[in-house]
């Protein structure tokens, strides 16, 4: 794709609305995502820095804060506490899930070589399910290819809390699970800093 027709494509993404749930960039990626777009080579369509999240299914429809069936209770962008979570724990509002999910982000790239040495850069800082899509795009004029990067990690944790109405887990329990999700969210930060320095000296040297 030549570099005029990409920078169209990117110029028509943002001036697009953001349909994800928080509507905005978190927080600890911003500078790694700002860095990102700056280039001319790339633009991030979707990021998440990486979350602990408690998660209710619900029968009601709540467009505003509903995906998929499913009701943020509780997040967080960081660690936090057992605490935090367990007084989160009111099984009137449905069945309650926890989760850690770690840093994901898509990248469309202007080549095939811009979206390698990404794909490299991830790989490297531990992101290792990371990899390359290709799709053909259309309009009345001509066809092009869509090159996306995934920089992801399978990390996570995903456990019940509640069911039907019921607690399932105790005080110690819910300690454990957090704990665990604190160590990964630590790794996660890690992995993103190394992946946001390769980044940078690979443009650089670019």
């Amino acid at each position: 794709m030549s570099a005029k027709m990409f920078a169209n494509h990117k110029q028509a993404a943002f001036a697009g609305q953001d349909l994800s749930r928080k509507g905005s960039i978190d927080e600890p990626i911003r500078e790694l995502v700002d860095c990102i777009n700056l280039s001319e080579k790339y633009f991030t369509t979707s990021s998440c820095s990486g979350r602990i999240v408690v998660l209710a299914e619900t029968a009601e429809e709540e467009p505003s804060v509903q995906k998929q069936g499913c009701q943020w209770v509780f997040v967080s962008h960081s660690k936090c506490s057992w605490e935090e979570i367990y007084s989160k724990l009111d099984t009137s509002i449905g069945d309650l899930s926890f989760k850690f999910e770690a840093f994901v982000l898509h990248v469309q790239c202007r080549t095939l070589d811009d979206a390698q040495l990404m794909l490299s850069c991830g790989v490297q800082a531990g992101f290792r399910n990371s990899g390359i899509s290709l799709k053909s795009r259309k309009n009345s004029h001509q066809e092009w290819p869509k090159i996306m990067v995934a920089i992801r990690s399978t990390h996570g944790i995903e456990v019940p809390l509640s069911a039907s109405g019921k607690l399932l887990v105790t005080s110690e329990y819910v300690d454990h699970v957090v704990t665990k999700a604190n160590i990964l969210m630590e790794e996660n930060f890690k992995r993103i800093s190394r992946f946001q320095q390769n980044l940078i000296q690979q443009i650089k040297v670019d």
